[in-house]
């Protein structure tokens, strides 16, 4: 059921929040402009040229235009944030599906959060979720003292970026390199796991893995 409904989600509700978050834009645009411009009316205008309402519209126009013509024709680089390309949203309307939990995955005895390895797999109910890059100390998050963060890179349509608390870890399989999650898969943005933690400071952490070396 937990599948079908993020199915769904994925695949109809998602791809129509788009275009009627456009229109509702679009009519808020079109009915401000409209009750600007009755701002200016003059009842006793009898002839266009009378209108100050015109005027301002016109006057908007040439300003939106214009400035629209002069970042097209500045060149590339120039513009600094501008000429990113900029997506709204981290995972993609019709990201590939998880595959089902391999049950092998969960093969051999259970182990605790020291056995965790850089490129271990991180698995949801709904199947993997993200790959392990590394475990981060415990610290202040928003308030609530945290035991530690995992550190890691998304997989199929999750954020690139997940800082995973250390509570949610189900269980830890070492001969797998594989670890589990008390979670369905599809809340890691609504749990906020897709921010950096409050005091959290990219260069002061080490990661907790042994050297390569």
């Amino acid at each position: 059921m937990a599948a079908m409904t993020t199915k769904v989600r994925r695949r109809l509700l998602t791809p129509a929040m788009v275009p009627i978050g456009v229109a509702i834009a679009v009519a808020i645009l079109i009915i401000g402009v409209g009750e600007s411009l009755l701002g200016f009316v003059d009842a006793n205008a009898t002839s266009e040229l009378a209108r100050p309402e015109l005027y301002f519209a016109l006057g908007l126009a040439v300003l939106i235009i214009g400035g629209g013509a002069f970042i097209a024709t500045r060149p590339r680089g120039s513009l600094g944030v501008l000429d990113r390309e900029v997506l709204l949203g981290e995972r993609p309307f019709f990201a590939p599906e998880p595959p089902p939990v391999d049950v092998a995955a969960r093969r051999g005895a259970i182990g605790t959060l020291a056995d965790a390895r850089e490129g271990d797999m991180i698995y949801a109910q709904n199947g993997p979720l993200a790959r392990l890059i590394g475990v981060l100390p415990g610290e202040e998050d928003f308030g609530r003292r945290r035991r530690g963060f995992l550190y890691a890179h998304g997989v199929y349509g999750a954020s690139d970026e997940l800082w995973i608390p250390v509570e949610a870890i189900l269980a830890v399989h070492p001969e797998t390199h594989s670890i589990f999650l008390a979670i369905k898969g599809d809340e890691t943005e609504h749990f906020g796991w897709s921010r950096a933690p409050q005091s959290f400071r990219r260069a002061t952490h080490q990661s907790h893995f042994p050297s390569a070396h």
